[in-house]
């Protein structure tokens, strides 16, 4: 990856810090999800399904509160327009019905954004790139004091059908991290090809954190959504590196073997992080 830009000291500090992972070393540790224990997998699973009625909540809350808040006052202006009708105010009525049309707009425009929040019309109409391109511009308009800087250099066609979900969902959910926990002032998302291998990377110059005390569940409960992310990169057949240095910055990749001859092969030695796509 290109060392230039915002977030060149905090890689210097990753390598720094953990030359095992940047210097020379196999990025994946080759984990099994089979191989994980009970009480893993439990942690997994619990973590899925907080996240999942966190969201169901988020909706739940976006929809009592402003959909159907906006709809009911766009139905007291309609009402409120045809009594005034009733009595010959035609101006008055012409104007509670212009309140109301713009209200509903307004209601439409919200349903149409929490839809694309579940499911981007994009990522089935035109492929990942353009959501992946639509969603980093939401995220932008959403977190202002987090400047994103993308680098994708693969074609639609690089990356296979099954994986296009998965790598838009594991970047949504990288990029809500980093917003939530990171107080970053810069985020880079890469997805890149080395040979046969799919590369997406997230990272950021934010506050980091403690891999080790994370890895022993010493951080917060729900681990940041990182087990999550490593669940999600591992049950679509990838491997996940987890890098991170407290008040220097965090690092989340995911590769996978995009070749089915090449995916019992060796894993490509690690790019100097100044290297990396």
């Amino acid at each position: 990856m290109d060392a230039t830009g915002p977030l060149s000291e905090a890689d210097s500090r990753l390598v720094a810090a953990q030359p095992e992972s940047f210097a020379g070393e196999p990025l994946a540790r080759g984990a099994d999800v089979r191989g994980r224990s009970a009480a893993a997998a439990r942690r997994l699973a619990d973590g899925l399904l907080k996240i999942l009625e966190s969201e169901r909540a988020r909706l739940s809350g976006a929809l009592a509160q402003d959909v159907v808040g906006v709809m009911t006052m766009a139905r007291y202006l309609v009402e409120d327009a045809a009594q005034r009708l009733g009595r010959g105010e035609t101006e008055e009525a012409a104007e509670a019905l212009q309140n109301a049309g713009a209200r509903i707009r307004d209601s439409t425009a919200h349903l149409v954004a929490l839809s694309s929040r579940l499911r981007p019309a994009v990522l089935d109409d035109l492929g990942l790139l353009p959501a992946l391109s639509w969603y980093l511009r939401e995220f932008a308009r959403d977190n202002r004091a987090v400047f994103v800087s993308p680098r994708v250099t693969v074609s639609e066609a690089d990356v296979p059908l099954g994986l296009k979900l998965p790598v838009f969902r594991i970047a949504q959910a990288a990029l809500s991290n980093v917003a939530r926990h990171s107080r970053a002032s810069a985020a880079r998302v890469f997805l890149s090809r080395f040979e046969q291998e799919l590369r997406l990377g997230i990272e950021d110059n934010g506050v980091g954190f403690d891999v080790e005390r994370w890895r022993n569940r010493r951080l917060s409960p729900d681990g940041c959504g990182l087990a999550t992310i490593e669940l999600w990169v591992e049950t679509t057949g990838g491997c996940c590196t987890i890098e991170a240095v407290p008040r220097h910055g965090a690092r989340v990749q995911a590769f996978w073997q995009t070749d089915p001859l090449a995916a019992s092969a060796p894993r490509p030695q690690a790019a100097p992080a100044s290297a990396q796509a």
